[in-house]
């Protein structure tokens, strides 16, 4: 296999840029391949899992009483009459 001038040009841009090789970033992306998820996929899958954990905890959070503001700690106290009638 070849690859013009111009692109190999390119890649050795990148990997200095990067401190790597050519042959490094050849072989990564081929284990990338061979392994079925390239690496933007995996960073993608890997943030919506991130996202599906905190949607858990907050609503775990919520679940249990606990309040994410203080303005939500007045209301679900019925304090807020007396804190507004002192203001």
């Amino acid at each position: 296999m070849t690859v013009n001038d111009d692109l190999y040009r390119q890649a050795r841009l990148y990997a200095a840029a990067h401190d790597t090789t050519v042959t490094a970033l050849v072989r990564e992306a081929i284990i990338e391949f061979a392994q079925g998820e390239p690496n933007a996929e995996k960073c993608l899958r890997e943030e919506a899992e991130l996202y599906a954990r905190l949607d858990l905890r907050r609503d775990r959070r919520v679940d249990e009483g606990f309040s994410t503001s203080s303005r939500d700690v007045l209301y679900r106290s019925g304090d807020h009459d007396s804190h507004t009638a002192a203001a």
